[in-house]
């Protein structure tokens, strides 16, 4: 993953590939004691009637105010499902206080979330004739006409270019968690958006596209990431699109059980969340919400099917998708386009397929276990090289045959 602060879109020669940092120094975020406040994540137990969860709100609040420092207080409420959460700023004697709450099951820093990408500008695009056939080097992609068609794809990403040409109107700005104006500032969400469902590049062409804006230019916070993500399940579950929708994550944090668990509880609710893998070329776990348990956790693979040098690993890893020299809609005008490298280019192909298989079978697809079993029945299995512990599956459209049972 490239750090927020150094994010840009590379020349290949600028490319970094370097673990993820913040993009703020460490003692920036928490330093001394009723001085400066550091950002937290506060996760309560699981099964705490409404009441208590309420009253535990009210004693948080009450012991924020009576902070002498200015810097300290309450910020963002999350409940999704049995999960509980709140970001807050504090100082040592109010985190003394807060912890040990009976009602408090951890507490985690509000670290940065990051996009999960790497751009470069050679080579021609490949990854649709990629996930239509069983073998590599075609460049047609095989699908059914509905594509996607009466699907929705909620973009966690740094907003969209809703007019692009790509979309066709059917491009919308759903909620802008970070504030500031609602548009992509760098591209990088209308390129995912592009990937999942553009006329031209999307793998589920006639799919909706929700924005739901968690980076304000180059920077993120977990804690924004979360206002999002509930945002997005909110909407989802209040529509009932359960069945047909996917939240698409093409960028993560490191590993945080706050993250994991809105995942889960989203999971539990009928959410299905699509995830990077991340671009460190190390163990997807130390990463979320690629580590939780219930997404479908998207590395990346080369025209020739091995996986992506950048691309992390490990068994949190659920399938393999195209990451490299990706072609897609880009926000500098409505016709823009660009080639991108990445987990980030990966994870909105297997979005897009679900989507598009949704469409085509909605009856195999109805829950998110019924989906993730289904996306990897028609993967081609023992495609991808050192694939390194992930499961060795390469996405997979059923090009008109699989679909119905042959492999």
């Amino acid at each position: 993953m490239i750090p927020l602060r150094n994010l840009a879109f590379l020349s290949a020669a600028a490319i970094s590939l370097a673990s993820a940092g913040p993009f703020l120094q460490h003692e920036q975020r928490e330093t001394a004691p009723n001085q400066n406040a550091g950002r937290y994540i506060v996760t309560l137990k699981e099964g705490l009637d409404a009441s208590v969860v309420e009253q535990h709100l009210q004693r948080a609040t009450s012991i924020h105010a009576r902070s002498t420092s200015p810097l300290v207080g309450m910020e963002r409420q999350w409940s999704i499902g049995s999960w509980n959460g709140y970001s807050c700023t504090m100082d040592t004697d109010t985190f003394s206080q807060i912890s040990t709450d009976s009602a408090v099951e951890l507490i985690e820093p509000d670290v940065p979330f990051v996009l999960t990408k790497h751009i470069t500008q050679e080579k021609a695009p490949w990854g649709l004739g990629a996930i239509s056939h069983r073998t590599g080097n075609h460049t047609e992609y095989v699908y059914d006409s509905k594509a996607g068609e009466g699907t929705y794809a909620y973009i966690l990403d740094t907003g969209l270019l809703t007019t692009h040409s790509e979309f066709e109107g059917r491009a919308s700005l759903g909620y802008n968690a970070v504030g500031g104006p609602f548009i992509d500032d760098i591209g990088h969400g209308t390129h995912v958006a592009g990937t999942i469902g553009g006329k031209t590049f999307g793998v589920a062409k006639k799919a909706r596209l929700i924005s739901v804006k968690i980076f304000s230019q180059e920077t993120g916070l977990s804690s924004d990431f979360l206002e999002g993500f509930h945002w997005a399940v909110s909407n989802i579950t209040n529509s009932k699109r359960q069945g047909m929708s996917v939240i698409n994550v093409s960028g993560g944090s490191s590993m945080l059980e706050s993250v994991n668990r809105a995942v889960e509880q989203a999971y539990k609710q009928g959410v299905l969340t699509v995830a990077a893998a991340g671009n460190s070329n190390e163990d997807a776990q130390h990463h979320s919400p690629a580590s939780a348990p219930s997404a479908v956790t998207v590395g990346a693979v080369n025209s020739n099917y091995a996986r992506s040098f950048f691309s992390n690993w490990g068994p949190s890893v659920d399938i393999f998708a195209p990451g490299e020299y990706v072609q897609s809609s880009f926000a500098r005008s409505d016709n823009d386009t660009l080639l991108a490298s990445g987990t980030s280019m990966s994870t909105p192909h297997v979005s897009g397929l679900i989507l598009y298989l949704k469409s085509i079978m909605p009856y195999r697809m109805k829950t998110p276990s019924d989906t993730v079993a289904e996306l990897q029945r028609l993967a081609t299995g023992g495609a991808v090289g050192d694939s390194r512990g992930g499961k060795n599956l390469l996405a997979f459209n059923g090009n008109g045959v699989a679909i119905f049972g042959d492999r």
